[in-house]
């Protein structure tokens, strides 16, 4: 419920100008500005040394900072007259919604007028202005209304029941396709084990009569020696392939099928997801929250950064410090769903398209090779002389992980002043990527290994479910899902300092 007039202005009177809530052990300065304690201390020195304040830009001695038990005492009634007045409105909406009475009048509505599209009551529907009007009651007015959320509910059902079907004949298709294979593999082994079986029994008897043969004394072994020959040819012992060429392939076939079928049911669910439970949302960014570090373009969609900051005037909403900003509208409650794209220099599809070619024609050449049955490479002495470089590639890295993005969600009370840990226990739910990976901002950061790095981030905030839930925009894979009780309103968060990389707002 908003509150009243009066009840605003209290509120802006205790509301500190450093962290924009209320008064929190609120303390007074040398120049007479108010704030909270635990702000004051976040509040940095200029090039003096001395601290000044964030209103007025005057100097100020911490050591002279007194507190203000008077304003904490109103902050207090003020907090509990809202609640209370909260509560009253509340339960006075719910009596007037459950009586449903005209608010000139104080009658029941009985009556629709189809050409204004009000409800009316019998003194509405007898007045001059309503008269030559059409009325109709309300219950044979919402028959129409009700017939058409059935339809709707018929089509939704037919809808879903279709699909149901498609999905149960795809499944038995590829089932019926599993079992023709498994069949198969079953045939070539039977078929194998009976002819090695055969095989190992021949050579058997074949040694058993050698064997006697030479126990054979020397004239009588001598007498029949070209019938030896013509008995006992030289024959090769068979050996077969377990496994058929061709089963292998068809194998290989069915697993590529079931990786198909994993990403279109990935993608398929998460488009549905989007459209049928969130609602997209176009949000833009607050040009006053923005950090001097950052360029914001005409139409407030679009952040890139400077190395210089360029900022004049530091506004009382203003990221001194860390490159951030906020989005201009935020979010109390329903899911919502939005998406940041990122554009990097050297990102091209060109080249990673290319990668994955060479990629795949490698695994090729390997299999031809015979290295891709499964057993692992063994270390050579080429690769104990490469851990060095490997060591110099990972601090290069790390280097590069300073340059990086944040892209997610923030509490409308978000610390912006001095250096910040941005943190969800601080108010920020967000990724942070760069060219090394992609980390949740936990504490400590947990790396995250998507299969695709992604070019546009899908964020997802269902607020009365506690959820911020992050996806690759363009192949709908799942990259993380915070999960928090949101009780301030949340905004967009963009932070950027990464040279070269522009971070925009979709749609």
């Amino acid at each position: 419920m908003a509150a009243s007039a009066p009840l605003r202005s209290l509120e802006e009177e205790v509301t500190c100008s450093i962290c924009l809530d209320y008064l929190r052990d609120p303390v007074t300065i040398d120049c007479g500005h108010v704030f909270c304690r635990s702000c004051t201390t976040d509040v940095r020195p200029v090039s003096g040394g001395r601290s000044v304040c964030p209103l007025c830009k005057k100097p100020f001695k911490k050591e002279n900072i007194r507190p203000v038990w008077q304003l904490a005492s109103l902050v207090e009634n003020i907090e509990r007259l809202k609640v209370d007045k909260g509560r009253q409105l509340g339960e006075a909406a719910r009596e007037q919604q459950d009586t449903r009475l005209c608010e000139r009048h104080q009658e029941k509505l009985h009556y629709y007028c189809e050409d204004d599209g009000k409800l009316l009551c019998v003194m509405c529907r007898e007045s001059r202005e309503h008269r030559p009007h059409s009325a109709i009651l309300v219950e044979k007015a919402a028959q129409p209304h009700r017939k058409k959320l059935q339809d709707q509910r018929q089509c939704i059902v037919a809808e879903f029941e279709q699909g149901h079907q498609f999905l149960r004949e795809r499944e038995q298709h590829l089932l019926d396709q599993l079992a023709k294979l498994e069949q198969e593999l079953t045939e070539g082994r039977e078929k194998y084990k009976t002819r090695g079986v055969g095989e190992l029994a021949r050579l058997a008897l074949v040694i058993s009569e050698l064997e006697g043969k030479a126990q054979q004394p020397a004239a009588e072994l001598m007498q029949d020696t070209r019938d030896f020959l013509n008995r006992y040819p030289r024959k090769k012992f068979w050996i077969g392939k377990p496994i058929a060429r061709v089963v292998k392939k068809k194998t290989g076939e069915f697993s590529d099928k079931l990786l198909s079928l994993q990403r279109g049911l990935r993608e398929f669910q998460g488009k549905l997801l989007r459209d049928l439970e969130y609602k997209t949302v176009s949000v833009t960014l607050d040009p006053q929250s923005a950090s001097g570090y950052l360029q914001l373009s005409e139409d407030w969609k679009c952040v890139t950064y400077s190395g210089l900051y360029q900022s004049a005037y530091l506004h009382p909403q203003q990221f001194d410090c860390e490159p951030g900003v906020l989005g201009s509208k935020g979010f109390t409650w329903g899911k919502v769903y939005w998406e940041v794209e990122v554009e990097r220099e050297g990102w091209s599809e060109d080249e990673e398209e290319g990668d994955e070619e060479e990629e795949g024609e490698e695994e090729e050449e390997e299999e031809e090779a015979g290295y891709g049955d499964g057993y692992d490479d063994w270390e050579t002495d080429e690769d104990e002389e490469s851990l060095g470089d490997e060591e110099e590639e990972e601090e290069e890295e790390e280097e590069e992980v300073l340059e990086s993005c944040m892209v997610g969600v923030a509490r409308d009370s978000v610390k912006r002043k001095g250096d910040l840990s941005l943190r969800p226990e601080d108010g920020v739910w967000a990724l942070r990527l760069s060219s090394a990976g992609i980390w949740a901002n936990t504490s400590p950061e947990a790396e995250l290994f998507p299969a695709l790095r992604p070019r546009r981030v899908g964020i997802a905030l269902d607020y009365e479910g506690g959820t911020v839930t992050f996806t690759n925009a363009e192949s709908q894979e799942l990259i993380y899902t915070f999960t928090a009780t949101f009780t301030r309103r949340l905004l967009p968060f963009l932070w950027l300092k990464w040279p070269g990389t522009r971070l925009l707002l979709r749609p």
